[in-house]
């Protein structure tokens, strides 16, 4: 691929600007990087975005598949290929299965992938198992306790590109590790936990920095004295300044009212919009064959998660597409547009210190074109058009 095919002028759309403006102007993308905003961009391959908005691109930081392809068993071009045709720009492939399973994706997938060279839109791997209290929608056999014998093997399995982990803080080791993986620059979630508030004081202090779909599979707490409102685990991560905390942003994992709450303590700044997609996602309703023996799922549209059919519907991660989430947060959340790109791309890049996430001179040039109606028109990645409606 040729230099010239990452340049890219972007005329008459309307940006939106990293300060919130929103200005109709022109912006150049030069060797996949925003170069210029403004004039001086004529004579470029380009992109007419008149009438049309131009946002940064979408970050999904957990992803476990999408249409027909999951990330267990798929292929990550095919899943980058139909990610950029929902507007996502960069998204993490999360893993969900036992040690041994996750091992041998983690190695197929650096090989068929060159490395992550040939899917820049996968920026790293997330593993959501094995350091789980408890598997959820998973199954029993995706957990393992915590030994350094298995960090290890799986640090080795990921070559370098394991970049968010997630762990339960009340297992045993737990502190140790989270501050063992902090150090090799992997940002460690909190999830799928119990724990006291104690433990989980102590899994932040150690290095935690990400609450994994937050109010999903956190435990209500229990009262312990009539008449007086127990604090909760929730309540310490909502007021913990240290945490961005994500959400599944569908109304069903977290009602509206659940994100409000989470959106006044955490603000954009620190709250990530995540689909926690899984295979079925973007699929007519149906039902659809999940991999890793999870079981027959059913899709009923993009706000009712994917059921598990044979474990009473139990929801199994979500329907929805990285724009399905982005129109979410605008029309059923009630944001504005720029609160919106907030959540689902500039907090998440933060996060992760990529450079990507807004619309800036020296940012990568990864944005989507949006109509008057919020849907996709076209997206880019490093100046590359990757999807044209």
């Amino acid at each position: 691929m040729s230099d010239s095919s990452h340049n890219l002028a972007v005329r008459n759309g309307r940006v939106l600007l990293a300060d919130g403006r929103i200005e109709t102007c022109d912006l150049l993308i030069e060797r996949g990087i925003i170069s210029r905003i403004g004039g001086g961009t004529s004579g470029r391959p380009e992109i007419d975005a008149s009438g049309c908005s131009v946002l940064p691109g979408l970050i999904d930081l957990h992803v476990h598949g999408i249409g027909r392809e999951s990330c267990s068993l798929g292929r990550l071009d095919e899943i980058a290929r139909i990610e950029a045709s929902r507007g996502a720009t960069a998204f993490c492939p999360t893993l969900f299965a036992p040690p041994e399973e996750i091992k041998s994706q983690l190695e197929r997938h650096r090989r068929e992938s060159d490395e992550l060279r040939l899917t820049p839109q996968a920026v790293g791997f997330r593993l959501e198992s094995p350091y789980l209290a408890d598997a959820s929608g998973g199954l029993p056999r995706d957990c393992a306790p915590i030994s350094d014998r298995l960090t290890e093997m799986l640090l080795e399995a990921g070559g370098g590109h394991i970049k968010i982990w997630d762990i339960s803080p009340e297992l045993e080791g737990a502190p140790q590790q989270i501050a063992k993986l902090t150090s090799l620059g992997i940002v460690v979630a909190m999830a799928h936990t119990s724990a006291s508030i104690d433990q989980a004081a102590n899994a932040v202090e150690a290095g935690t920095r990400l609450v994994t779909h937050l109010f999903d599979t956190f435990r209500l707490p229990v009262e312990t004295e009539p008449g007086a409102y127990p604090a909760g685990l929730v309540d310490y991560l909502l007021v913990e300044d240290r945490l961005t905390c994500e959400i599944i942003a569908d109304g069903t994992h977290v009602h509206p009212l659940l994100v409000e709450k989470a959106f006044r303590c955490k603000t954009a700044e620190r709250l990530a919009f995540v689909t926690d997609s899984n295979l079925g996602a973007g699929l007519p309703p149906g039902r659809y064959e999940l991999p890793m023996g999870w079981g027959l799922a059913e899709v009923s549209g993009p706000n009712d998660g994917v059921r598990l059919v044979d474990r009473g519907m139990e929801l199994c991660g979500s329907a929805l597409t990285p724009m399905d989430a982005f129109r979410n947060a605008i029309r059923l959340f009630g944001k504005d547009l720029w609160t919106a790109s907030r959540m689902c791309s500039r907090t998440p890049a933060r996060l992760m210190g990529l450079n990507k996430g807004e619309i800036a001179e020296g940012r990568d040039g990864d944005i989507i074109v949006l109509d008057e109606a919020l849907d996709l028109v076209c997206t880019v990645v490093g100046g590359e058009v990757v999807y044209r409606r």
